[in-house]
């Protein structure tokens, strides 16, 4: 059986969608099988960041629809990673179990199933929580995101989702000095949720071809999913330097 994992924020914007591809990419890199799930509808944009967006004719409302079979829905991105993509039109409270479908159809295929929730605590969260052992939530250093981050640990505990981790994303030590982020620790007390993982900002997700760096954000994406696969990795603000 898949590990099920699905991922939130409170406040859009916070880089949820760019830590689930980089997360499914360091995974795939480590030789787990991991299957991503846009579950944004009308906002899919896995697809363009994993660069497969013409190779996805149908995604997990086809399949709910009877469009197309399970494997129909699959885009394989590369080895040990693929993609079912997200209706490019919103469908309100329709397909309240398509997400749950898809993930039992895959259950047996895959080592890691990632849902890509959409941002806030409407329906969406739900749909994409419905199947979940696990949840990460992402929240930046300042107030509204970790409060958001509070408010939707709540809304996945609701949704039965019972392991809930923190990833901070974009987080930068300097900033933070100067009082201008939230301290890391702020940000746990805050948000009632306990740390997996931290990522620096870097400039390399948002230029491509960039050059990564030693305390890079695939450096911190690599260490996370050996904490998600079960490794003892020891948390250290130094490398976020």
């Amino acid at each position: 059986m898949a590990k099920t994992i699905v991922i939130a924020s409170g406040k859009g914007g916070v880089g949820k969608s760019t830590t689930a591809a980089g997360l499914g990419k360091a995974l795939a890199k480590r030789g787990v099988n991991t299957l991503l799930i846009d579950c944004d509808a009308g906002l899919a944009s896995l697809d363009t960041m994993l660069g497969c967006r013409e190779f996805s004719a149908f995604g997990w409302y086809d399949m709910f629809c009877g469009r197309c079979s399970p494997d129909d829905a699959v885009t394989k991105v590369y080895e040990n990673l693929s993609l079912i993509s997200a209706p490019s039109s919103p469908i309100g409270q329709d397909g309240e179990t398509a997400i749950k479908d898809a993930v039992k159809a895959f259950d047996d295929s895959f080592d890691v199933i990632i849902a890509d929730a959409p941002a806030g605590l409407g329906v969406g969260v739900f749909r994409a929580a419905s199947a979940a052992e696990h949840g990460l939530i992402i929240a930046t250093g300042d107030e509204i995101s970790v409060n958001g981050a509070a408010a939707v640990d709540k809304r996945l505990r609701e949704a039965g989702v019972r392991d809930t981790r923190l990833i901070i994303n974009r987080y930068s030590l300097k900033a933070a000095k100067k009082g201008k982020l939230l301290s890391v620790d702020k940000m746990i007390d805050m948000s009632y949720v306990r740390l997996i993982g931290m990522i620096p900002e870097d400039e390399a997700l948002l230029y491509k071809g960039s050059k990564t760096k030693k305390g890079s954000a695939e450096g911190a994406f690599e260490r996370i999913a050996s904490r998600i696969m079960g490794e003892n990795i020891e948390l250290k603000l130094s490398l976020l330097k």
